[in-house]
C-alpha cells in the first residue's frame, strides 16, 4: 500500500517500537506537555467558535466529533511534530485514516477472500487518507534519518516527536528504512485515536450523570502540588477515568488475533489456521468475581480506603483490565 509492506508475522518490527513507545515517549512527556496544552486548547476553542449556540449564548457540540478532533491533533503532535499537527489536510488525512481501515476491515470480513483485493480500494476511498500521510511522512522522515548521520548537525534543533524517537532509535542493527518507520508510525498510528475519543466522550458523559464528583474533582486540582507530574498527582481523576472506561469500553471484544498456523491451549482448546481468538472485554471489566458491585459507578473504586493514593491506575494492564491490550504487546 502506497509503497508500504505488510507483516503478519508479531515479531517482524523488533522492540524498536517497544522501546520508543514505553520508555523514550514517556521520557519526553514533561516536555510535551505545554505544546499539547496549547494544542488543546487551541482546537478546543476553535470547536466553540464555529458550534451553533441558543438564546442564552450555550454552544451545543457533538461530543464524539469535538473528541476525535481534539485527540488527533494532539497525538498528531506527539507522533509526528508541532508543524504537521498544524496541517489541516494532514490533519483531515490523519482522523479519516483509522476510520477508514477500521470500516474496511470489518467489511472484507463479510466478503469472499478472492474479491477483497478489489474492494479493499473502493472501501479506502482508493487510499485518499493513506497517500496524503504518506506524501508528507515519507520526505520528512527522509530528512530526519539524513539530519541523524550528519556528524556537525545543530545540537540546537530538537524534535520531541516519536518520528525522531524512531529515527534515534535506529540502531545500524537494526536500520530501519524510511518506508519501514512510516509503516510502524501508522500502524501504531491506527490504534492511537479511537479508544481515548471513546474514553473522553464517556467521562465526559459519566461527569454529567455523576454530579457529585465534580466538586471533589475540582479540589484535587486545586490542591494538586504539581500538575506537571500529570495523573500520577491526581489519584480521584485518574480513578475516575479508568471506571467510566471500565464500564464502558470502546468494544465488547478485545485482543484480536488471527491464527496463523494451528495452535492448541493447555486446556486442550484447538484453534485452525485462520481462526480468530479474541477476549470479552466487556463482560471481563463488569464481571462481579473481579469488581463488587460491578454495573455501579464508583469512581474511587481504584484509590485506597483513605481516597487518597492509587490502587492501580488508568494505563495498568492486567487479566481483569484488558483495556489497553494484555501481555508485552500492550502499550
Amino acid at each position: 500500500m502506497n509503497g508500504l509492506a505488510v507483516e503478519d508475522r508479531m515479531n517482524a518490527n523488533g522492540s524498536i517500537h517497544s522501546r520508543v513507545l514505553r520508555v523514550i515517549l514517556r521520557s519526553h512527556l514533561s516536555d510535551l506537555r505545554a505544546p499539547l496544552d496549547q494544542i488543546v486548547s487551541k482546537i478546543l476553542a476553535e470547536e466553540v467558535r464555529s458550534a451553533a449556540t441558543d438564546t442564552v449564548g450555550w454552544a451545543k457540540l457533538c461530543s464524539f466529533p469535538m473528541a476525535k478532533r481534539l485527540v488527533t491533533a494532539a497525538n498528531s503532535l506527539v507522533f509526528f511534530g508541532e508543524e504537521l499537527s498544524r496541517n489541516p489536510a494532514f490533519l483531515e488525512a490523519a482522523l479519516a485514516y483509522p476510520e477508514d481501515l477500521l470500516a474496511t476491515a470489518e467489511i472484507l470480513r463479510f466478503i469472499p477472500s478472492i474479491l477483497a483485493p478489489l474492494a479493499a480500494p473502493f472501501l479506502m476511498r482508493q487510499h485518499q487518507a493513506s497517500k496524503v500521510l504518506v506524501a508528507h511522512l515519507m520526505p520528512l522522515v527522509e530528512e530526519r534519518l539524513r539530519q541523524s548521520k550528519l556528524k556537525d548537525r545543530d545540537p540546537q534543533i530538537k524534535h520531541n516527536d516519536c518520528i525522531q524517537f524512531f529515527v534515534d532509535a535506529n540502531t545500524r542493527k537494526d536500520n530501519w528504512s524510511p518506508e519501514k518507520i512510516v509503516q510502524v508510525i501508522l500502524g501504531i498510528w491506527f490504534a492511537s485515536v479511537h479508544q481515548p475519543a471513546l474514553s473522553l466522550v464517556y467521562a465526559l458523559d459519566d461527569l454529567c450523570s455523576y454530579p457529585e464528583y465534580v466538586e471533589h474533582l475540582r479540589l484535587e486540582l486545586e490542591n494538586s502540588s504539581s500538575l506537571h507530574s500529570g495523573l500520577d498527582s491526581l489519584p480521584l481523576l485518574d480513578s475516575f477515568l479508568k471506571e467510566s472506561a471500565r464500564l464502558h469500553p470502546s468494544d465488547s471484544i478485545s485482543v484480536r488475533r488471527k491464527v496463523l498456523k494451528p495452535f492448541t491451549f493447555s486446556d486442550g482448546t484447538q484453534l485452525a489456521a485462520g481462526d480468530m481468538a479474541c477476549i470479552p472485554l466487556q463482560a471481563i471489566m463488569r464481571d462481579s468475581r473481579h469488581y463488587t458491585d460491578s454495573l455501579r459507578f464508583d469512581a474511587f473504586r481504584f484509590m485506597d480506603s483513605n481516597g487518597m493514593e492509587h490502587i492501580s491506575k488508568f494505563t495498568d494492564t492486567s487479566t481483569t483490565f484488558p483495556l489497553w491490550g494484555l501481555g508485552k504487546h500492550a502499550w
